[in-house]
């Protein structure tokens, strides 16, 4: 018997609700009441943080069972609750594939590269000028003592008839001082053992669902119960930012690399040959798309700046561009921004997960049976994920969270 029904009404559902069902009502609701949506309405952001507190207790299975039997006052979460901003961006904001494809990092070490390569010029030019000067102070004073000396003169009547008059140098002890790492080979170390980390951590997890079907009957039923399962999460991922397109690359790498293994398995391991080649032309592909999609951007930004100087540059003759144009271009460079971004992106979670793939399937310490198993899990895992769209009304859904994110990140910029 549920004490309180107060938040289930809120979300619009009943108490018997079950975990989908209320993240489904929270991702509608919260939508629908996002002060952002509502900017005449002086109460929205409070309905908007009563949403939000409802979500957080209810998707708590402890703090639910709690609020059931007690009531509101008992279930309130260690350290309150979050803020209602805060919650609505962590739910969109794509953390739920991370147990699938771990933290993209290609985009934020692009910036963290260029920063340190930067810093390591800096330092490098700065020894060099700190060289050059010493040589020029050390030449200066042994010009200096060899004129007292006069050894520049007397020098040549010293030698023996047999020397000859060249110059003769000392041999300068070879430098055995290792070579000093730069900020950027150190970063580029410490993120190679990173990726390594987080490919072993990736690949047990995967181990872990694939065993849901590979450890049971292993019979038509399991095999129904198994994808049925991975339907009704790819149904909550498909809502994610980008959730579709995500999905769709992580089901074609599983479908691909589990039919390269399968293959390999039959006739004498030639059977993986012809998949293996697309896959590599796959690869190639997916490369230049992603160097395409970066320079289009590129020269966007180039359009868009030129455009700006000419607003400000007075020119005889030519028409400066209006403020609409300029937002119209400034709106086209978001697109072709985006579009980089998630070109990286792909390229950076395909790279991750054929390593993921891989480690999966060429598990020495398993027996090959077994493998076979994983393979097939893997290859209708795969099958789901490729089968996932979104219906017109999620679609819609998507895109007006998608434009109120967009919308906050502009608010923090400012």
């Amino acid at each position: 018997m549920v004490v309180d029904t107060a938040y289930y009404e809120l979300l619009g559902i009943s108490p018997s609700a079950t975990a989908i069902e209320i993240k489904k009502a929270y991702r509608k609701k919260s939508i629908q009441e996002h002060p952002d949506k509502n900017p005449n309405d002086p109460t929205a952001t409070e309905r908007f943080q009563a949403i939000s507190e409802a979500y957080q207790v209810l998707s708590d299975d402890t703090l639910r069972l709690k609020y059931d039997k007690y009531g509101k006052k008992e279930a309130v979460p260690t350290g309150g609750f979050e803020d209602a901003a805060e919650q609505f961006s962590a739910i969109f904001g794509g953390d739920a594939f991370s147990s699938y494809i771990g933290e993209l990092t290609l985009l934020k070490n692009l910036q963290k590269t260029e920063e340190l390569s930067a810093q390591d010029e800096a330092e490098k030019a700065k020894d060099e000028e700190g060289k050059t000067k010493d040589e020029v102070s050390k030449e200066s004073k042994n010009e200096q003592s060899e004129h007292k000396s006069g050894t520049s003169t007397t020098l040549p009547n010293l030698r023996s008839k047999g020397e000859s008059s060249q110059t003769v140098s000392t041999p300068s002890k070879k430098d055995e001082t290792p070579k000093k790492k730069t900020k950027l080979e150190l970063f580029e170390e410490e993120q190679r053992l990173e990726k390594e980390k987080s490919i072993e951590k990736l690949s047990n997890t995967l181990i872990e669902r694939l065993s849901i079907l590979t450890e049971s009957v292993y019979d038509g039923a399991c095999k129904e119960s198994f994808q049925k399962k991975f339907v009704e999460e790819a149904n909550l991922l498909k809502m994610e930012s980008f959730g579709v397109d995500i999905l769709h690359t992580i089901g074609a790498i599983y479908y691909e690399k589990a039919s390269i293994f399968l293959a390999s398995q039959n006739l004498f391991g030639f059977g993986g040959v012809f998949h293996s080649m697309k896959a590599k032309g796959g690869v190639f592909m997916d490369t230049l798309r992603t160097v395409s999609a970066a320079i289009d951007a590129q020269n966007t930004m180039k359009e868009l700046e030129k455009m700006k100087e000419a607003n400000e540059t007075d020119v005889d003759g030519t028409p400066k561009p209006t403020v609409d144009d300029l937002a119209k271009q400034e709106q086209l460079l978001m697109g072709k921004v985006l579009s980089a971004a998630w070109h990286g992106s792909r390229y950076e979670i395909t790279s991750t997960l054929r390593s993921v793939c891989d480690k999966v399937l060429e598990d020495k310490t398993v027996p090959t049976a077994t493998l076979v198993r994983r393979g097939e899990a893997l290859k209708l895992l795969g099958e789901v994920f490729l089968n996932v769209y979104r219906t017109k009304a999620e679609q819609e859904e998507a895109q007006i969270f998608e434009e109120l994110v967009a919308e906050a990140t502009k608010k923090k910029r400012k």
